[in-house]
């Protein structure tokens, strides 16, 4: 069984207390990878967009375990090039997904009414003037965060819900009802690793974005509750109602914990 996940802060952090028969069999990949991963290799065990379940609404998904912000602490932000009226493209870097490309859509159709064009660039390079939406590490490298508008509180704002992230999906039930028991308790080792100082090395030397982290760790959720597990639902029925696609997913959910457990 090998399990992905998307190479950023958080699941670096996240999976350095993981169990160790766990970690050996970790593989990080580009996010957009991930679940035609988990398609192709029927065992194995990804940390997905929510929104890949739009294509994929037979997997098996975790309603105990994933990534999702409460605040402004995110993997993903938007950084506008002016003060533009209008705004009719938007540039995505980074680590893109399924995730950032639909609801770029879904905002900036709230926002200006009308279809925003979307570039997808391969380097930051090419991003001076343009508005940029950047998914990963990216925004934590010196004080760019400060400048963006982070996509959590956006769509904490419009749904009154945690932004869910990154789901824990699979193929094959047992195995992420097997995974799931594993987690069991790292919360509280995810959170100190985060707040010691030399433990957000996986920043790469980045101390502004790392202390920004760790003062708003408080926001980053893994263990979900009730009010997560109706995130996602809420989250996927906007492309549904944008008319992007022309059915409610239902989630594939196992079953819930007894509410009270969080």
């Amino acid at each position: 069984m090998n399990v992905y996940f998307p190479d950023n802060v958080f699941t670096r952090v996240l999976t350095s207390c993981l169990p160790e028969e766990i970690k050996s069999k970790i593989k990080f990949l580009p996010s957009a990878q991930i679940t035609q991963s988990i398609s192709d290799d029927k065992s194995s065990i990804g940390l997905i967009p929510v929104m890949d379940l739009l294509r994929h609404k037979d997997l098996f998904v975790s309603a105990g375990y994933g990534i999702s912000f409460e605040e402004s602490l995110c993997n993903s932000y938007i950084y506008y090039s002016s003060d533009e009226k209008e705004i009719n493209k938007i540039s995505l870097a980074g680590d893109v997904s399924s995730q950032e490309v639909i609801l770029s859509k879904i905002l900036f159709k709230e926002m200006y009414g009308s279809d925003i064009e979307i570039e997808i660039l391969t380097s930051l390079d090419k991003a001076e003037g343009k508005n940029l939406l950047i998914a990963g590490d990216d925004n934590f490298k010196g004080d760019r965060f400060r400048k963006g508008i982070s996509f959590s509180e956006i769509f904490v704002d419009t749904l009154s819900l945690p932004f869910v992230n990154y789901i824990f999906a699979s193929s094959d039930k047992e195995a992420l009802e097997g995974f799931e028991k594993k987690l069991e308790g790292i919360e509280t080792f995810i959170y100190n690793k985060f707040e010691e100082s030399q433990e957000v090395s996986p920043l790469r030397g980045d101390k502004e974005g790392a202390d920004y982290i760790r003062l708003n760790i408080s926001s980053f959720i893994f263990k979900f509750d009730e009010q997560d597990r109706v995130g996602i639902d809420q989250i996927l029925r906007l492309p549904y109602f944008h008319g992007i696609v022309k059915d409610i997913v239902e989630v594939n959910f196992l079953k819930s914990p007894p509410f009270g457990e969080t």
